[in-house]
């Protein structure tokens, strides 16, 4: 058997820059946010369950929950869809996989 022409450098670049394309890509992807639901844990402290493309995630926040919890029931929040999916998408960096 023979090997004929090739060149070493142009091989490395290319699988270099697929690479690098590959990441560019799965990082432009969208993340399809569903399920979502919140509890009141104590007046100070809401928890947001949501999936991610199927994977479990949760959100917790922190803040003056006063009123909205003596107006509870339970913990429930009584919070359209909107708002919650406005608090997850705003805090993005606060996220946590639940396992």
């Amino acid at each position: 058997m023979i090997e004929v022409g090739g060149n070493k450098f142009k091989l490395w670049l290319g699988t270099e820059l697929k690479k690098v394309a590959e990441k560019l890509i799965e990082g432009g992807k969208k993340n399809i946010i569903s399920n979502p639901s919140c509890k009141l844990i104590n007046p100070f402290t809401l928890i947001i369950n949501f999936s991610v493309n199927n994977e479990k995630y949760q959100l917790i926040l922190q803040g003056n929950y006063k009123e909205k919890y003596k107006d509870s029931d339970d913990g429930n929040l009584d919070i359209d869809e909107k708002s919650m999916f406005l608090l997850i998408n705003q805090s993005r960096k606060n996220w946590f996989k639940k396992s």
